[in-house]
């Protein structure tokens, strides 16, 4: 019996991941402002959708796919930004020009930098690094699945701890937002972050496990979202401090 959750449950989180690469390659920036307010609050409809009508096949199937469309429609414009920032940060450095806090690139060197042949360069370093979050996301979530299931430890204890350091890190984000808006900050944050959610993939992973003989869709769809969420995140961490810390 645990092997039909466990293979339910990996099997609903690699599908939700192909779609949401998928759609990320689609969106590459937001058309509007309207267009990003209706994909967030549409992306926490169907998750409260979900949590409603995850015992119900193939209504819970649908949803989940739909959700995991609108998070790869929400995180392309915020891949494409890390892209951009990364891009003209090395155009910046090979030009000798090194901007303030608080300055921005001049519209002079924003043309050149878009005429600049050395742009494909720029892209093809860009996509290693994309590569490399990719890979240290999937080493990572091997990693914890290996760390869980492969001992007999008990990592429930972690749930306290990690609701209230995710907590935090919502309020790191809100006050750099507002008041540092500072990159250090954010490179520090996604520091943390990062181990938030490698420890929140051992906690999910342990909860797969106790789980055992447990087939219901409920407990996969509801396993199965968390995991996902788990990887995206980390992903996106990765990604930041790859391309911050070149």
């Amino acid at each position: 019996m645990f092997d039909i959750l466990f293979a339910r449950t990996l099997i609903i989180v690699g599908g939700m991941l192909v779609i949401t690469a998928i759609t990320s390659r689609i969106n590459k920036t937001f058309e509007t402002s309207r267009e990003m307010l209706l994909t967030i609050f549409g992306t926490f409809a169907f998750l409260f959708a979900i949590v409603f009508f995850a015992d119900i096949y193939p209504l819970n199937i649908l949803l989940v796919s739909i959700f995991s469309a609108l998070v790869g429609w929400q995180i392309g414009p915020t891949i494409e930004h890390f892209g951009e920032r990364f891009k003209i940060k090395e155009f910046l450095k090979s030009r000798g020009v090194v901007l303030k806090k608080g300055q921005f690139i001049t519209k002079e060197l924003r043309k050149e930098f878009e005429q600049s042949f050395d742009i494909i360069k720029y892209q093809r370093e860009w996509n290693n690094i994309v590569f490399q979050a990719i890979f240290a996301t999937a080493i990572s979530t091997l990693s914890a699945a290996g760390l869980v299931f492969l001992t007999n430890t008990d990592f429930s204890f972690l749930g306290g701890f990690l609701l209230i350091s995710i907590i935090m890190l919502i309020i790191m984000g809100v006050l750099n937002i507002l008041f540092f808006r500072s990159r250090i900050f954010s490179l520090v944050r996604a520091y943390i972050g990062a181990v938030i959610f490698t420890l929140y993939l051992i906690y999910d992973f342990d909860r797969l496990e106790k789980f055992a003989g447990d087939d219901s869709w409920n407990t996969a769809i509801n396993i199965a979202v968390k995991i996902y969420l788990d990887v995206i995140n980390l992903f996106l961490k990765l990604l930041e401090i790859i391309s911050e810390s070149k």
